[in-house]
């Protein structure tokens, strides 16, 4: 899980499932030029996944500077 903040009120996102890499991660949002060296570096340093998915466990305000925790075992496989 992944907390935003301090106390048993604070946002937090369960994390569900890993995100397979996309191509979109090679485009440069600004100029929209490729860059294949973005995915080949995800591939090796994450097992060819991009990110995650999550589900809001609770909502809440979020404020810059905000401690962000991860805690809990994983239910990723």
């Amino acid at each position: 899980m992944l907390s935003f903040g301090e106390g048993d009120n604070a946002p937090a996102i369960a994390v569900t499932m890993r995100d397979v890499r996309c191509a979109m991660a090679n485009v440069d949002p600004d100029s929209a030029s490729r860059a294949p060296e973005v995915l080949r570096s995800v591939r090796r340093a994450n097992q060819n996944n991009a990110g995650i998915y999550g589900a809001v466990i609770r909502v809440g305000q979020l404020v810059v500077g905000q401690i962000v925790r991860f805690s809990g075992s994983s239910i990723l496989p």
